[in-house]
């Protein structure tokens, strides 16, 4: 990575990708919270009236109001939709910005934001079932594990470049995975690259955590991790990564799934039974989940 300038990648980086917007933090730290109230969510969503007019515009949808009364408030937007729900439409409305444009014969970043959307609901239902209390979390890192690679799509972009092709090229010819490839290449890193941008955004230091480390199954060679807990955290994104690309949901610039460690499997106490049954679940987790993509659009 010294041969590297990260420093100057992240200087271009800011001229041309928007940054995530605090609500995204206010929001995550309010439904983590069990006491939090509909008035403490109506609060940070007012604060962007974007946001409210499309939380307003999903719970009008027939697959939340039915037959009743057209919802005309906020408050009762966000009674209408679920606080959960709510925190997804805005995430997904904010991270969503950040994947905008990037198209290409061979790839695009919307293919790479349906991974990450089915990483984040799958995460956050592993992290329910484990009876982690930062579930909502999970799926925020869910979301933005990848931002890296967005970054290194967007600088090619800018400097009408291929790199990131390139290594998706051989990932794919090699059977390997992305990340693989980028050491093989000696290219820039994604999971570097979004850890710095992360950083550079003020978020959390989770989130950071995982940015850097969701292809890091040896524990012992994460470096900078909060607790436990936030490893914990880390295990469940790269089981998450693993279910999503096996169940080919998106596009994350490979076709090789890598099956996490037998280790990571037994520091969250999950028997290979329970594996198969968390494989099973993500058809029904990835159709929901396909579902309110539409839903969204």
């Amino acid at each position: 990575m010294s041969e590297i300038n990260y420093d100057y990648l992240i200087s271009q980086i800011q001229r041309d990708l928007p940054t995530l917007p605090t609500i995204v933090n206010e929001l995550t730290n309010i439904l983590e919270n069990p006491n939090s109230s509909t008035m403490a969510v109506e609060d940070v969503v007012r604060g962007d009236q974007t946001m409210a007019a499309k939380i307003l515009r999903v719970s009008n949808t027939t697959f939340f109001r039915g037959a009743g009364e057209r919802v005309r408030d906020v408050n009762q937007a966000i009674g209408t939709v679920g606080f959960e729900k709510v925190k997804d439409v805005v995430l997904n409305n904010s991270v969503f910005k950040l994947f905008g444009g990037g198209q290409d014969d061979e790839f695009s970043l919307s293919g790479l934001w349906k991974h990450s959307l089915g990483v984040g609901s799958i995460a956050r239902e592993i992290a329910k079932s484990l009876g982690k209390p930062w579930h909502e979390t999970a799926y925020t890192c869910g979301l933005v594990h990848d931002i890296g690679k967005v970054a290194r799509f967007k600088l090619d972009e800018v400097d009408n470049t291929d790199y990131f092709l390139k290594d998706s090229r051989l990932a794919k010819s090699k059977d390997i995975n992305f990340f693989k490839a980028e050491l093989v290449n000696q290219s820039v890193r994604h999971d570097y690259l979004g850890y710095l941008l992360c950083k550079n955004w003020g978020l959390s230091a989770w989130v950071e955590s995982v940015v850097m480390w969701h292809h890091e199954n040896h524990i012992d060679k994460r470096r900078g991790v909060p607790s436990s807990e936030a490893n914990s955290l880390i295990d469940i994104i790269i089981i998450a990564n693993w279910l999503a690309q096996y169940h080919k949901f998106g596009n994350s610039g490979h076709n090789s799934p890598e099956m996490p460690s037998d280790a990571l499997f037994h520091r969250l106490n999950l028997t290979s039974d329970n594996v198969q049954m968390l494989s099973d679940q993500c058809v029904e987790i990835l159709k929901e989940t396909e579902d309110f993509c539409e839903l969204l659009d």
